[in-house]
């Protein structure tokens, strides 16, 4: 397209890692292919976050879907001249559909939901109407989701897959070190987790995991922030395992994280396509997850997986990764290859630029 775009990008999170890190990916892309993005978010900290990366962020209402949130994101998408809107939840999508009543916009509906079934309520039915293209971050969600809603057929549909910079998230001893000397580490061998505080993560079953470890048990350090901590924390204590909550981790401190950790669990069962993983296996950190969602896709043969539900075998395959040095360092070393080989991040910028571009008349 020659001309160029205003592009929205609206989100109602309410912690940075998830939307926040993939959105202000994505407006960095946007912006390097010539496009102006511009973050519209509703959570005070987001918007800041979002301004701190040097990015335009705006905020709006996002609280409730009502006439009074869509007349502020109409005004607001008027003042900015927006040609199109990124949302990547139903409640974002069903207030820009409200909005582009009274301002006219394409909507790109980036469906990104760890839930076993996509939304179902009349509404949300009603705006994806308004749907100018729906774009999913995994095939393994593409095929859940449209198998399971006939709605989502409406409308064309793309998979962009996501990706990481391999140079931010890169082996680095450096960091390592400074991760252990920041968080007083010393030698101590310790499995990292990353994520939102959220159920979809299941942290509640890592900790069950964890209390079957018994001592000598290495830390799990968790990494991320939201409305369950302080109930993980209460149950981590009362099961006698030591998980140290470190809230929200700038990329640099990620990196080193994930440089210096034996491994990263990831117990998420619905994971539309898990960044975590991503960053860890560029960084060469070997992965434990669980073969369910899009984590399995995203690994391939580079990580390890075990059944769902079955602590038991998680929990063996844990103590197994922990005890084998060449084995962790033969799966990082594959994982950091396949992030170079399959998850590009200037074609992620490029593929969502043109997916953009096509649907803006």
């Amino acid at each position: 397209m020659s001309r160029r775009l205003s592009v929205a990008l609206l989100t109602s999170a309410r912690t940075w890692r998830g939307s926040g890190v993939s959105l202000a990916t994505i407006a960095r892309g946007l912006r390097e292919q010539g496009h102006d993005p511009y973050l519209l978010a509703g959570d005070a900290q987001v918007v800041e976050a979002f301004a701190a990366l040097g990015l335009a962020a705006v905020p709006v209402l996002t609280g409730n879907t009502g006439l009074r949130e869509a007349r502020v994101l109409a005004g607001v998408l008027a003042g900015i001249g927006a040609d199109a809107v990124l949302v990547d939840r139903p409640r974002d999508l069903r207030l820009a559909a409200l909005a582009s009543m009274t301002h006219r916009v394409a909507i790109v509906n980036r469906y990104n939901l760890s839930r076993a079934r996509p939304p179902r309520d009349l509404l949300t039915r009603l705006a994806y109407r308004r749907v100018a293209m729906t774009i999913f971050v995994s095939e393994t969600l593409a095929a859940r989701a449209l198998a399971l809603a006939r709605y989502l057929h409406r409308r064309p549909h793309r998979v962009i897959r996501g990706a990481v910079d391999p140079e931010r998230f890169r082996p680095d001893r450096g960091a390592a070190v400074a991760f252990r000397t920041a968080q007083d580490l010393g030698g101590t061998p310790f499995v990292v987790a990353v994520g939102s505080l959220t159920l979809d993560k299941r942290y509640d079953f890592l900790l069950d995991v964890w209390a079957r470890l018994g001592p000598p048990a290495p830390p799990l350090l968790i990494c991320g922030a939201g409305a369950h901590r302080e109930r993980l924390r209460i149950r981590a204590r009362d099961l006698g395992v030591d998980a140290r909550f470190l809230g929200h981790l700038a990329p640099d401190e990620l990196r080193g994280a994930y440089c210096a950790a034996r491994c990263l669990v990831h117990a998420g069962a619905v994971e539309t396509f898990g960044l975590s993983v991503l960053e860890a296996m560029a960084c060469g950190c070997p992965v434990l997850g669980v073969d369910g969602g899009a984590v399995p896709e995203v690994m391939g043969e580079t990580g390890v997986l075990a059944p769902v539900d079955d602590a038991h075998a998680f929990l063996a395959l844990l103590r197994s990764l922990l005890d084998d040095h060449p084995r962790r360092a033969a799966l990082g070393e594959a994982a950091r290859q396949r992030v170079l080989d399959h998850f590009s991040l200037p074609a992620m910028c490029q593929a969502y630029a043109s997916a953009i571009e096509s649907v803006v008349r």
